[in-house]
């Protein structure tokens, strides 16, 4: 998760599928401690982030991730729990292949919230970015998807928070999510 809120969002313009970073650990990490202090002194996360860089940078996608999709693509906050930075409360969520067509981002909260969403294709493309908050601890974020394919979803709030819920569901113009 770490990677993925705090370090992707800068290094997703940077892939190129044919570089190859397998000598350069010692150099990262200064930039590793720079962008992520939380990393100094624990030498296997410096590592972990950077071959996590370095997949992403080789193959233009995310490290594979081993999180399972919940039926109905309804994640509850235990499972939510395990896809964020603690305390920083940024989240990262796989929501697995879209097929072309409308859906709907619901969100529950503990409290209300200002956030940034983020919902990024697996080419690293921003589907949807928007600053919003949330009202009665709830948000309903409409989008649509024109290209199939993996989805991932983003927040940054802009203070610590924790999901209680996430459900993605088609609006019935076309979107399946299956």
């Amino acid at each position: 998760m770490i990677f993925n809120t705090v370090c992707a969002r800068c290094h997703e313009g940077e892939c190129s599928g044919r570089l190859s970073f397998d000598n350069s650990h010692e150099p990262s990490t200064g930039h590793i401690l720079r962008h992520y202090p939380q990393a100094s002194g624990k030498g296997w996360l410096q590592r972990e982030l950077f071959v996590i860089l370095a997949y992403m940078k080789e193959k233009c996608a995310y490290y594979p991730m081993q999180t399972p999709i919940p039926p109905q693509r309804v994640w509850d906050g235990s499972l939510l729990d395990r896809m964020t930075t603690m305390p920083e409360s940024s989240y990262f969520v796989p929501l697995g292949p879209l097929s072309p067509g409308g859906y709907h981002i619901g969100l529950e909260f503990d409290q209300d919230v200002k956030v940034t969403i983020q919902l990024v294709s697996e080419n690293f493309e921003m589907e949807v970015e928007e600053y919003l908050s949330s009202g009665d601890r709830h948000l309903d974020i409409p989008f649509s998807i024109e290209t199939p394919g993996n989805y991932y979803f983003r927040m940054y709030p802009q203070e610590s928070a924790r999901i209680t819920r996430l459900a993605i569901t088609a609006t019935g113009n076309g979107g399946d999510h299956h």
